[in-house]
């Protein structure tokens, strides 16, 4: 039936299709107003076929596309023979275990009907700041079951036969602390929902409605049989990561996602177990939540050019443990999910898919360490400058750094990976709405993973409480004990996350001395009561004049820092991206102040020094494999490792740099590199104000022939055991014996 097609009006249509929904997407901002939505651009609107599996999604926030899906199954198998789904009719939802992440995440579905019959459903999702939970925002940190989180909602319709219900509406909106923005959010996806059914009429009238649906079969046969052209272009094997958060919503404790990822032949398996039980608090996700994080992923990552839809996912298979924190049982709190455990699923899919991508040569353009690890976000409720009620979260931790890469840096505070179009939001527009004066919003030096390529560098926020003294304000995340985030091939993660508040603060009377703190340190330059939270800190009440500094994540690191080029390192101490210690310690690069040059001389003995000293712990001598001895080079999987094969038929792990001998193929070659445990004392961003100690230390694996760094892993002592410190990262099975 496909053959029919023409080809050219089939790219026309896929392409319009996509435009109808940018067209949904323009509407919510329009209507809605919302910050999060209109600055942070955390919204999304999709097409689905008549029976729930997605046709098309708009960019947007990626996590919604396939969280989405088991709203609209749900409304069919629910509610088809009672009440019945009409024509006209919208339905609202936001429970979790259905589909989402949280109760902010909320949707309007609405059938499209042509002639009677139901063709298709559009969706519009966005995040809502305020729920009605036992704190402000819409995201409680302290809430331990659902039930604590706010309003939840399985399908009420909203607009029956075109009828807006406003008994429906105003139960929804007055039970938030700001029905006003939750009103204009609510009425933002019931005009972007008519906007798509409209548009999307107007081409079955234009196209007929064989077209339309052959066509949309179509986008989403085609995405899966590009999915599994790439899958089926990597070699098979075996993946592994694993990521550590520091806080369960109500407790200050480690927990760790861990993911075992196989590929074999067109099709591809995620394995969550091995993850910690589910937490007593609110950094759970639920089973949708597990699948959205894991879409975001794949859609950014693997699949990056193929149309998000249910055809995409096809060849993926998930596990996700039941009980456990990426797939909590009923009723398990999530409110904190998406900036904890979300983001530590999409770390650890992203860490095997970069690694199994290297893997073929032309895939390593593609490759990149970890983005920002950790979504953290203030959030706030109480009465605004103008003494009305506001409740909500700042979205300036979209503006996260990105990973280093095979060829080049990181981007500084440059892009969210589970939102396609996230921006970070403009200080006046913030300023204007809500009641906070941002006395700085900066890069922050030394927080992007040292390597090679250095990641993207986070950034940091100081807000003072301005024009109220009715406000609640608190902080969410993961991040200070554990890093958010992983480099790759030797690249070092990224910094701890530390925020900080000074209430009671003296802060105008050194305004009336024209001064101004604008960075971490510089904080102590104020009198009042400083508090060094935790990555999530309940909502306490807060006045005027009072200040808060919140930094978000930034991207991990690229290879053995001792590479990096000395000039990029000089260029990075020029324009503050590290510190002059950094410079020295983490790249062995000695530069000369005030005049800022290079020492070339000193700088290749204090490299070979450090080389040296990584290895002072080798046990025995190198064996090294001379080029004579190899019979064919099998496949590169690393920046600095190969297998080769030997004259004799053995396949081995050799150094491309040196051709250290590591071990047989079939084994890890951790197992046989130096290993040193590194806490980073004294490095910037690596230790804590506090004094506290980290969660974790760092597990760097050397090269023993040259003393090339390998892979620096995270490990949580607390978590591991003797089996399972170590973990095989890459275990690559096409063509190995």
């Amino acid at each position: 039936m496909d053959k029919e097609l023409d080809p050219v009006q089939y790219e026309i249509f896929r392409h319009r299709l996509f435009n109808i929904l940018e067209e949904g997407r323009i509407a919510v901002g329009m209507v809605s107003g919302s910050p999060v939505v209109v600055e942070g651009g955390e919204t999304m609107c999709s097409f689905y076929d008549a029976d729930g599996v997605p046709i098309l999604t708009a960019a947007g926030v990626l996590l919604h596309c396939i969280g989405a899906m088991g709203f609209v199954q749900k409304a069919i198998e629910w509610y088809e023979k009672d009440p019945g789904i009409l024509e006209g009719d919208q339905f609202f939802f936001n429970d979790p275990y259905i589909g989402g992440l949280h109760l902010p995440d909320q949707i309007i579905i609405k059938p499209i009907f042509f002639e009677g019959v139901r063709i298709a459903w559009t969706g519009t999702f966005m995040h809502t700041g305020e729920t009605g939970g036992i704190e402000p925002g819409g995201m409680p940190a302290k809430a331990t079951e659902i039930f604590h989180e706010g309003i939840r909602i399985l399908g009420l319709k909203i607009v029956e036969k075109g009828r807006f219900r406003p008994e429906v509406f105003n139960t929804i909106v007055q039970q938030t602390r700001d029905p006003h923005l939750v009103g204009l959010d609510t009425k933002a996806k019931i005009a972007a929902n008519n906007v798509c059914a409209k548009s999307y009429l107007t081409l079955v009238q234009k196209h007929g409605i064989e077209f339309v649906q052959m066509a949309s079969r179509r986008i989403i046969e085609d995405s899966e049989n590009m999915a599994r052209e790439k899958l089926s272009s990597l070699p098979d094997g075996t993946w592994r990561a694993r990521e550590y958060g520091d806080h369960t919503g109500t407790k200050e404790r480690p927990y760790k996602v861990m993911c075992t990822m196989t590929k074999k032949g067109d099709e591809i398996t995620f394995d969550f177990t091995g993850s910690s039980p589910q937490n007593e608090g609110s950094n759970n996700t639920a089973y949708s939540g597990a699948w959205a994080s894991l879409f975001a992923a794949l859609a950014s990552q693997l699949f990056w050019n193929v149309s998000w839809n249910g055809g995409m996912i096809a060849p993926v298979t998930m596990i996700a443990p039941e009980g456990s924190v990426v797939n909590c049982r009923f009723p398990g709190a999530v409110s904190v999910s998406a900036p904890t455990t979300v983001c530590m699923i999409i770390q650890v899919a992203c860490e095997c898919i970069h690694k199994m991508l290297y893997t073929a040569e032309k895939y390593r353009g593609d490759v990149t360490s970890g983005w920002q690890g950790g979504h953290g976000c203030p959030y706030f409720g109480g009465i605004n400058q103008y003494g009305a009620p506001c409740a909500g979260v700042i979205l300036d931790t979209f503006a996260g750094g990105t990973g280093g890469t095979p060829f080049g840096d990181g981007v500084d505070t440059g892009a969210n990976m589970m939102n396609a179009t996230s921006r970070i939001s403009d200080v006046e527009i913030m300023e204007l709405g809500l009641p906070v004066m941002y006395l700085a919003r900066r890069d922050v030096p030394d927080s992007g993973g040292f390597g090679k390529f250095r990641g993207g560098m986070g950034g940091e926020s100081i807000y003072m409480i301005y024009g109220t003294d009715q406000l609640q304000f608190g902080t969410m995340g993961i991040g200070k004990k554990t890093p958010g985030g992983h480099g790759i091939f030797g690249g070092y993660p990224p910094d701890l996350q530390q925020n900080k508040y000074v209430l009671k603060s003296n802060i105008a009377d050194l305004f009336k001395e024209s001064k101004c703190p604008t960075t971490f340190g510089e904080l102590d330059m104020l009198k009042g009561d400083m508090i060094l939270p935790p990555a999530n800190f309940y909502a306490i009440p807060v006045k005027q004049y009072d200040i808060i500094l919140f930094r978000w994540g930034a991207g991990g690191g690229y290879g053995d820092p001792l590479e990096r080029d000395p000039h990029a390192v000089l260029n990075d101490l020029k324009m503050n991206a590290i510190t002059a210690k950094t410079a020295q310690a983490m790249y062995g690069v000695i530069i000369h102040q005030p005049d800022m040059v290079i020492d070339p001389e000193a700088t290749q003995r204090l490299r070979q020094k450090l080389r040296e000293q990584r290895l002072d712990l080798r046990k025995g001598q190198s064996q090294t494999i001379e080029p004579k001895e190899i019979r064919k080079r099998l496949m590169r999987f690393h920046e600095y490792l190969e297998i080769v094969e030997k004259h004799s038929g053995e396949q081995v792990v050799v150094c491309v740099k040196c051709r250290h001998l590591f071990c047989h193929a079939t084994e890890n070659y951790k197992n046989h590199a130096v290993y040193r445990e590194n806490d980073l004392a004294g490095i910037e961003g690596r230790f804590l104000a506090s004094g506290e100690k980290p969660f974790v230390t760092y597990q760097e694996y050397i090269c023993p022939g040259c003393g090339t760094l390998l892979e620096v892993d995270v490990l949580c002592k607390e978590l591991e055991d003797e089996t399972s410190r170590i973990i095989w990262d890459s275990q690559i099975r096409s063509g190995i014996s």
